[in-house]
């Protein structure tokens, strides 16, 4: 009992205070820098907002900013889906889940179902629990984590079943923010006659370029992979590693027992509050591959 709250307790330190908290610093403070930087440059920016010219135009840009910064602590600061250890021990007696499969062959003993055709739930030996399907323990948090997809280094937590909606919302609106400030350094720049003239006018919003150059393939990039994510039902982690994930391994490769459909995998990644349990949705769905000798 005391080695779980010690637990807790430093995943809550990690994930609040510490190395977490210098990343997420960084973040802002990057943010809020080519902010100030666009207003004291001769820019649109500065034009419409300082010189009062086109009010409207300064007040979309700073909403813009300003839910990219909330959108990005929403993410970071929303439980993930962390997997209670206590809740999960009491039921560490339950091995095996009920699915239909149509296959009467005999099945392996490495496969994930027993002679009755159940699933055999995996076992977590860091957290020495079963945990429910989908799950994956992560060694930067030190526990398991609901849907997961992958631990966000520029976050600084796991993104999982929780927060993935924040974090795909984080990604689109800071997209937007990326590609907005792109144009509003590219048409800041001013031209001169030497290139040693044009360095020494233009070195701030050529600072702003590198790191947007850097930024935009990055934050645009994820956003493309993980609308298809969003849109086919999967994770980071079953889209890389579905050859080595138990639950899925063992399907016919094209397959995916948690897609139903764009739109409503697209509803449910959005406006689903309660925690899913993918368990019954497997059971109906999941069929083993049919393997034959000679084939």
């Amino acid at each position: 009992m005391c080695h779980t709250v010690n637990m807790v307790n430093r995943t809550y330190w990690r994930r609040h205070f510490g190395f977490s908290a210098i990343v997420r610093i960084f973040h802002t403070g990057l943010c809020i820098a080519i902010f100030i930087s666009l207003l004291v440059q001769d820019t649109g920016l500065k034009w419409s907002l300082i010189e009062g010219n086109d009010i409207p135009y300064s007040i979309a840009f700073m909403c813009v900013l300003i839910t990219s910064l909330v959108l990005y602590y929403t993410a970071c600061l929303t439980d993930p889906g962390y997997v209670s250890i206590q809740q999960f021990k009491q039921r560490s007696g339950e091995t095996t889940l009920d699915i239909e499969d149509d296959s009467e062959e005999e099945l392996s003993a490495d496969k994930p179902l027993d002679k009755r055709n159940r699933y055999k739930y995996r076992f977590c030996d860091y957290c020495e629990i079963q945990p429910p399907l989908r799950s994956k323990h992560c060694e930067d948090c030190k526990l398991c984590v609901r849907k997961y997809d992958h631990h966000c280094p520029w976050l600084e937590t796991c993104i999982g079943e929780r927060n993935h909606k924040y974090f795909w919302w984080f990604l689109f609106i800071t997209s937007i923010l990326i590609i907005w400030t792109f144009v509003i350094v590219w048409e800041s720049f001013v031209t001169k006659k030497t290139w040693t003239e044009w360095f020494h006018v233009n070195i701030v919003l050529f600072l702003d370029t590198v790191v947007l150059v850097i930024g935009t393939p990055v934050v645009c990039g994820l956003l493309i992979f993980h609308t298809y994510l969003m849109m086919n039902g999967l994770t980071t982690w079953e889209a890389a590693s579905r050859e080595r994930i138990t639950y899925l391994k063992y399907l016919d490769d094209d397959y995916n027992p948690f897609n139903e459909g764009c739109c409503i995998n697209m509803y449910h990644f959005h406006c689903r509050q309660k925690i899913q349990e993918w368990e019954t949705m497997y059971s109906k769905k999941a069929k083993l591959k049919q393997t034959h000798s000679g084939v």
